[in-house]
């Protein structure tokens, strides 16, 4: 059992699946994951290579699932492969992070419609002594930008507006009524603005 070389496997383990051979099935795995960082905003995919558990589930596309999958299937094989005894390790997790507020956009010049995203792919093995080993990469992947959505006016904003339209309509009637209907219906336009985010 060597110890010493746990470093090694955890910075070998990372650099394969940030690597050109982690493919498919029509692309590279990390194409799927940078492409989706930006179009999601989330940043950061987390895996248990033990128990093989990974979030958040906008990175998790299907073929990034499956290559999370074979992954956590070759760790035990990479660590005998190193003459490290698998029942020997406590715990072992991969984090990888994009850094999307540092985008590069000098790519484009070459490849339009891209930049380059830089990342950080940190595995964190702790032994059965309690000892924890690092490994890990960092480098720049080139992503490309998602296409701009069509800009909606969000569905709270149409609320209020009808409301607001409704409220000047029953101040020019004038009436204490009128009045009073046109305050009920306020609040009613606030309740729905305030629990907006379950309409879309």
């Amino acid at each position: 059992m060597k110890y010493k070389v746990i470093k090694s496997a955890a910075h070998n383990f990372g650099h394969s699946f940030v690597s050109l051979m982690n493919y498919g099935p029509d692309d590279y795995v990390m194409q799927y994951l940078a492409d989706a960082a930006l179009e999601s905003g989330a940043s950061e995919l987390f895996v248990d290579l033990l128990s093989g558990e990974a979030c958040p589930k906008e990175l998790l596309l299907p073929p990034v699932r499956r290559s999370v999958a074979r992954y956590v299937e070759w760790f035990p094989q990479l660590l005998r492969s190193q003459e490290i005894a698998p029942e020997a390790i406590r715990s072992a997790r991969m984090r990888l992070r994009f850094f999307l507020d540092r985008v590069n956009r000098t790519t484009a010049w070459k490849y339009p419609g891209t930049v380059g995203l830089p990342f950080e792919c940190r595995v964190v093995i702790e032994d059965d002594r309690g000892k924890v080993h690092e490994g890990v990469v960092r480098d720049v992947w080139v992503a490309n930008l998602p296409e701009e959505p069509v800009r909606r006016q969000p569905i709270t904003q149409r609320i209020r507006a009808v409301f607001r339209r409704l409220w000047s309509r029953l101040v020019r009637e004038g009436g204490e009524e009128s009045a009073g209907l046109a305050d009920r219906l306020r609040v009613t336009g606030a309740c729905w603005a305030t629990s907006g985010a379950n309409f879309g």
